[in-house]
């Protein structure tokens, strides 16, 4: 006879399989029976337009960067993590560098933030020794900036104009990097705040790996215990000698 799993066993399997990433930009996912947005995110379409939220981060060297020292810039801040395949695409292709070196030019100012739980200096090192990145690369270990933000995916992008958020989303609407007429979302968004100008398509749908914060780790883990916990492992059954006591 077939053996169907029991519930607590098909959960701590789900609860051991990696991440998973997040829908291509335009492709909603089938609605769940349960909601499982939390609160603890902020909206990103409740900050446009509105001052951001405070942040005070070390960077990878143990010194202290305040957003707010940049109020009266154009800047970008760039969710990233050296393990995310979106992220070190983007970097391979040369995307990323020049962009900030062009932008540089006109004093927009370029902030990169790992939010995952477990970034660490020391993981960062090679992606700086590979990249010759010169901008604050700060480390969010308790995720509560990108919860604040709004931010649940690497990597995401935000332009912030004198202290305003006035884009949130996606580099491009080029999920996999294959095409060569893309539309170029993140480009725009900073042209149009150094010109003065409303930024025309402030929110997008940021593609790319969902960002593993300690809230979000913990939740994990939680809930694997209790599944572990409910897991009974059946009990083999006594052979005939065993049973008898033996000789």
């Amino acid at each position: 006879m077939e053996m169907i799993p029991s519930l607590p066993l098909l959960l701590l399997s789900l609860l051991l399989s990696p991440p998973q990433e997040a829908p291509p930009a335009g492709k909603q996912p089938a609605a769940a029976d349960e909601k499982t947005e939390t609160p603890a995110i902020s909206p990103a379409i409740s900050l446009l337009g509105k001052a951001h939220p405070a942040m005070v981060l070390t960077d990878t060297s143990g010194k202290f960067f305040d957003l707010a020292t940049l109020s009266d810039k154009v800047v970008v801040l760039e969710w990233t993590q050296p393990d995310c395949r979106f992220t070190r695409r983007l970097y391979t292709q040369h995307r990323i560098i020049p962009m900030i070196r062009r932008w540089g030019k006109q004093d927009v100012k370029w902030i990169s933030i790992n939010s995952t739980f477990y970034s660490h200096p020391e993981k960062i090192k090679p992606w700086h020794e590979k990249y010759p990145i010169q901008h604050p690369y700060l480390l969010d270990q308790k995720g509560t900036v990108a919860e604040a933000f709004g931010v649940k995916n690497c990597p995401t992008y935000l332009v912030l104009d004198r202290g305003k958020i006035v884009y949130h989303g996606a580099i491009d609407d080029d999920v996999w990097g294959r095409n060569l007429d893309r539309k170029l979302y993140l480009d725009d968004a900073i042209r149009q705040a150094v010109e003065g100008l409303e930024v025309e398509n402030p929110l997008t749908r940021a593609y790319g790996m969902e960002i593993r914060t300690r809230r979000l780790e913990d939740i994990r883990r939680v809930a694997l215990d209790k599944a572990r916990a409910e897991v009974q492992v059946p009990k083999q059954p006594k052979s005939p000698e065993s049973a008898g006591g033996g000789r």
